[in-house]
């Protein structure tokens, strides 16, 4: 008898672990009943659904292509690039949307709660600039068997400068308890349409569940390469994005050809080090690298400096 009961434990374990939540806004009940990650238990904290989405936004000034791409991840699968074209700031940009779903577990979790963001803002170019918007943190408790939600301030996000190129986004977030889930949304603006964020898939805790979807135009040919982990899988596809046209209401919407890479983990290890390029390129971090193939459209200066815009922890 006690060997079943241990075995049905297990199992809701694992039925805990692996469940995606990605509607924000409502913990679930697995959510709720998680007290431990079955793979790191002495975990302070989890992180429960993480994901990073890159569009691009396009208005007037490209023709779609078509491809009869089969879909594979090598450079056989990817859209035809069509006619070169001058990539212009002007008509081309880019939107992260970014979700994190984290829960404490433990006192010692809560400092896992905060929010660092790094951006670039070139103090001399008001043209090379990611820009927030729709930001949103809530703070989801239980008491007496009922959820109760907050909402986090501005007085507790603040922004400072490190040096002419970058910017630091700090979110703190006061009186969390164990038990308590964080959900943190924002959506970032950039114009710098050749460089893509790394996407660093582990935290400094457990992360359940952590997506990393692209969705780029076929002018753009991008070099993505996915980490070597068991639970880590990736995929290509063809995808489409509408073109926007300027006070024109009877022109039906043209789309342009995309390639949607989409790279997912799971039940992935926390990594304590400090992140930085050598530990991504042998790979000891988990991370989604993004680099463009054709240097002739990078804006300048060439990016050096950090490798990713989101850190979360202490």
């Amino acid at each position: 008898m006690n060997r079943i009961m241990l075995l049905i434990v297990a199992l809701m374990m694992t039925i805990s672990s692996n469940a995606q939540n990605a509607k924000f806004g409502k913990p679930s009940n697995d959510e709720w009943n998680l007290t431990s990650v079955s793979y790191a238990p002495d975990a302070p904290a989890v992180i429960l659904y993480k994901s990073v989405d890159v569009n691009y936004k396009l208005s007037s000034g490209y023709n779609s292509h078509g491809s009869n791409s089969d879909g594979s991840i090598d450079d056989s699968g990817f859209a035809a690039t069509g006619t070169s074209k001058n990539v212009d700031p002007e008509t081309t940009s880019m939107i992260y949307d970014v979700k994190v779903r984290t829960k404490v577990l433990k006192e010692s979790g809560t400092e896992y709660t905060t929010m660092d963001i790094i951006t670039l803002n070139d103090k001399n170019d008001m043209n090379i600039h990611d820009e927030f918007y729709e930001m949103s943190i809530v703070v989801f408790s239980k008491v007496d068997g009922k959820v109760k939600k907050r909402k986090i301030t501005g007085k507790n996000i603040t922004d400072e400068r490190i040096d002419d190129y970058y910017c630091i986004r700090h979110v703190r977030i006061p009186d969390v308890k164990v038990g308590d889930i964080i959900e943190y949304q924002y959506k970032l603006f950039s114009n710098r349409i050749t460089y893509i964020y790394y996407t660093q898939l582990q935290e400094s805790i457990p992360v359940l569940y952590s997506k990393c979807r692209l969705n780029i135009p076929h002018f753009l040919q991008f070099n993505v390469n996915k980490p070597e982990y068991p639970f880590i899988t990736a995929s290509v596809a063809l995808g489409e994005i509408q073109i926007g046209e300027i006070n024109n209401d009877f022109q039906i919407p043209r789309k342009c050809v995309s390639n949607v890479f989409t790279i997912e983990g799971r039940e992935l290890p926390a990594f304590n080090g400090v992140i930085d390029l050598d530990k991504i390129k042998s790979g000891e971090v988990y991370t989604v690298r993004t680099d463009i193939m054709d240097k002739r459209y990078d804006v300048k200066p060439e990016i050096t400096g950090f490798v990713r815009h989101l850190i979360i922890g202490k």
